[in-house]
C-alpha cells in the first residue's frame, strides 16, 4: 500500500525537523530549505522530471548533484533519500509541511486581510499585532488584497476562521435586525 503525499511530506517534515531541532540546525535548515522550494517553483516540473525516468538516470542523478552540491549534510541526506525513493515529485509538499512545523514552534501564523482601500504599512503593523494578540501568536504575517464593495471595515481570515468588522456586514446585519 502507498502512502498518500500529506502522509510523506509530513514523514519526512518531521523526521528532519526533530533531526535539526536536535542538532541545533533549525534556523540554518529553515533558511536552506527555503531557498531549495524556490528552486522548485521557479522550475515547477523538476520534481517529476527527478521522479519518472522521461529522463536518463544519468541526467535526474546529475540535477540531483546540483541540488546537493551547495547543500548542509542534512539537507543533502534529505535530497538524497527523497531521490532514492523516487518522491521527488513531494519535495515542496514536504517544505511545506516543514514550514508549518517551524511556525507553529515559532508562534507565527498567516492571515488574509481584506480592506476597501490600500493599508499602509504602519496600519498593516497596527492590525498584524492586534491579531496577534487577539490569538495568542507571537507574529501574525499579513497578505492584504483590497476590496472596495466592503466599503469600510476589516475582513481578517486565519486558519479557518475569519473575523469580520466590515461596514458592509454591519449594514446588512442592521437591516435583517430591522426587517425581524
Amino acid at each position: 500500500m502507498s502512502l498518500d503525499r500529506t502522509t510523506v511530506a509530513k514523514r519526512y517534515a518531521r523526521a528532519l525537523f526533530e533531526l535539526l531541532s536536535e542538532k541545533d540546525q533549525l534556523e540554518d535548515g529553515y533558511t536552506e530549505l527555503q531557498q531549495l522550494r524556490r528552486v522548485f517553483q521557479d522550475n515547477p516540473q523538476l520534481g517529476t522530471v527527478l521522479s519518472d525516468a522521461s529522463l536518463q538516470a544519468a541526467d535526474r542523478e546529475k540535477l540531483v548533484g546540483q541540488l546537493t552540491s551547495q547543500a548542509s549534510p542534512y539537507i543533502k541526506n534529505l535530497i538524497q533519500m527523497v531521490y532514492d525513493y523516487g518522491r521527488m515529485d513531494v519535495m515542496v509538499a514536504i517544505i511545506d509541511q516543514f514550514q508549518a512545523l517551524y511556525d507553529e514552534k515559532h508562534h507565527t501564523i498567516y492571515a488574509h486581510v481584506t480592506t476597501a482601500v490600500d493599508l499602509s504599512a504602519e496600519q498593516k503593523d497596527q492590525i498584524a499585532t492586534a491579531y496577534a494578540q487577539r490569538v495568542g501568536a507571537q507574529k501574525v504575517i499579513l497578505d492584504s488584497q483590497v476590496d472596495p464593495t466592503i466599503l469600510g471595515g476589516v475582513i481578517v481570515q486565519s486558519a479557518g476562521m475569519i473575523l469580520d468588522g466590515s461596514l458592509k456586514t454591519k449594514i446588512n446585519k442592521l437591516r435583517r435586525q430591522l426587517l425581524a
